[in-house]
C-alpha cells in the first residue's frame, strides 16, 4: 500500500484516536430513554435514583461493598486522601501514571515521591518504593496501568510493616482483575475513572471503591460539602457529585460491556497475530495476572530491529489519521511541574522503557473495527518494509 508519507492520502478519511469514546447505537437510545425519565422527576443532581442505582451496580461488579459516586477520577482521589488524613508528609507513586495521580497528593499536602516500575507490568516497583520509603512516607499509591493491576499484597506487606497508608489507582482497571480479584476486592480502597476515553464511561465520572462503610459513609458526606445532616457542615467539603444525566450515560453503557470487551479482545489479537511477523515490535501482554478490558493495546517499539524509532513511527501513523499515544511518556516525574526541582529520581527501568511505548487504537470511528485493526497492521509492516525512505521523507519535512 502507499503510504501518505509518499505524499498519498491517509489512509483513513478521519482520525481514529486511542482513546475516542465508545457509544454504541443502543447505548444512545437507553441514554435518552434514562434522562427523560430524569427530567420528567425534575431531578437531575443531589445525589439522585440513577447515581444512587449506578452505585450499586458499580459496587457489586467490583464486589466491594461500596462505591461512592463522583464527579472525576481526581476528586475522588483527593476525598479519599482527606477522609483518611491523608494531608502531609510523602506518597510514593509510580512515574509511570497519569500526572493528576501526583496533582491529587500535592493538593493535599503530600509530596510525592516519584518511584520506578516493574519490567514485566509496567507498574508500581514494591522494591523500589521499599529502598524510597522513609520517615515521611505516609501512603503508597500505585496505578493499575493499562488495566493490569499492580501487586497489591507485596505492596500491602510493605506498608503494613512500614506503618503507611496504601490505596490505588484503578482509573484504567474497570472490570479488570488481577487472579479473579477485583479492584476494591483486596481489602483496601480505590478509586476508578469513568472519563469518556475509558472502558467504562460516565462522560466525566469516577468512583472510590471500599468495602468499609463507615468510609463511604464519610465520603458522600465529603462530596457534598460536608453535609452530616440537613443544612449543617460538620466538616470541610466540596461539591464532587455526579449528575443524573452522567449517571444515566453509565447504566445505559452496563448492558454493553461483556460484547464491549469482547470486540476490544478481537482487535487486540489481530493486533498481536498480524504484528507477530514484524521485527522490532513487542507487544505488552495485558492478561498475564488476569482479566484485562482491552481498552488499550500498548506495545514496545525496538528502534535497531524496526527500522524507525518509536516516535518516527508515530509521526508516520499520524499521517494515515492512525493516532497513537506515548503513554506515559516522558513519565510524571518529568512534567514541567515537577522536572526542575531539585534532585533527579533515580527510575532507570521507567526510563528506558517509557521512550519505546506504544499504543495504537482499539476502537475506531465510521470504520469496521476488525479490517481497520488489520489494516493498521499492513501500514506498519509497510512502514518497517520501507524504513529508510519513510525516515528520510519525515525529516525532510
Amino acid at each position: 500500500m502507499e503510504l501518505a508519507v509518499f505524499a498519498g492520502r491517509p489512509f483513513f478519511p478521519v482520525p481514529q484516536p486511542v482513546g475516542g469514546p465508545i457509544i454504541e447505537p443502543e447505548l444512545g437510545r437507553e441514554f435518552h430513554r434514562l434522562a427523560d425519565a430524569a427530567f420528567a422527576r425534575n431531578r437531575l443532581t443531589n445525589s439522585g435514583p440513577l447515581a444512587a442505582r449506578l452505585e450499586e451496580e458499580v459496587a457489586a461488579r467490583h464486589r466491594c461493598g461500596e462505591a461512592v459516586l463522583v464527579a472525576n477520577a481526581t476528586l475522588a482521589q483527593m476525598l479519599l486522601l482527606r477522609a483518611l488524613g491523608l494531608t502531609s508528609g510523602e506518597a510514593l507513586i509510580s512515574a509511570n501514571t497519569f500526572v493528576a495521580t501526583a496533582q491529587a497528593c500535592e493538593w493535599l499536602g503530600l509530596k510525592p515521591v516519584f518511584c520506578d516500575i516493574d519490567p514485566e507490568t509496567l507498574n508500581l516497583s514494591p522494591g523500589d518504593c521499599e529502598r524510597k520509603s522513609g520517615p515521611e512516607t505516609r501512603a503508597v499509591i500505585p496505578t493499575h496501568v493499562f488495566g493490569v493491576m499492580a501487586d497489591l499484597p507485596a505492596l500491602a506487606e510493605l506498608a503494613g510493616r512500614r506503618g503507611f497508608r496504601l490505596l490505588a489507582d484503578a482509573a484504567h482497571a474497570f472490570d479488570c482483575d488481577r487472579g479473579g480479584i477485583p479492584p476494591g476486592g483486596f481489602g483496601i480502597p480505590e478509586f476508578i475513572s469513568f472519563h469518556a476515553t475509558k472502558f467504562f464511561s460516565t462522560v466525566e465520572g469516577g468512583a472510590i471503591l471500599t468495602g468499609d462503610s463507615a468510609l463511604a459513609r464519610e465520603l458522600r458526606e465529603l462530596r457534598n460539602f460536608g453535609f452530616d445532616r440537613p443544612g449543617d457542615a460538620g466538616r470541610l467539603g466540596l461539591n464532587a457529585k455526579l449528575s443524573e444525566l452522567a449517571a444515566a450515560f453509565g447504566l445505559a453503557s452496563l448492558p454493553l460491556l461483556e460484547r464491549r470487551a469482547r470486540r476490544l479482545g478481537e482487535t487486540a489479537e489481530i493486533y498481536r497475530r498480524e504484528l507477530a511477523g514484524i521485527p522490532g515490535l513487542e507487544p505488552h501482554r495485558l492478561d498475564r495476572l488476569g482479566r484485562n478490558n482491552h481498552r488499550y493495546f500498548p506495545l514496545f517499539v525496538d528502534e535497531a530491529a524496526f527500522g524507525l524509532s518509536r516516535d518516527f513511527l508515530r509521526l508516520a501513523l499520524e499521517r494515515e489519521n492512525v493516532l497513537p499515544r506515548t503513554y506515559f511518556h516522558p513519565g510524571c516525574h518529568r512534567m514541567g511541574l515537577y522536572r526542575d526541582r531539585p534532585g533527579v529520581p533515580d527510575l532507570p527501568v521507567a526510563e528506558r522503557l517509557l521512550g519505546r511505548l506504544l499504543a495504537l487504537p482499539t476502537s475506531f470511528a465510521e470504520v469496521e473495527a476488525r479490517a481497520a485493526a488489520k489494516a493498521v497492521t499492513d501500514l506498519i509492516r509497510t512502514m518497517h518494509d520501507r524504513a529508510g525512505e519513510v525516515k528520510r521523507a519525515l525529516a525532510a519535512a
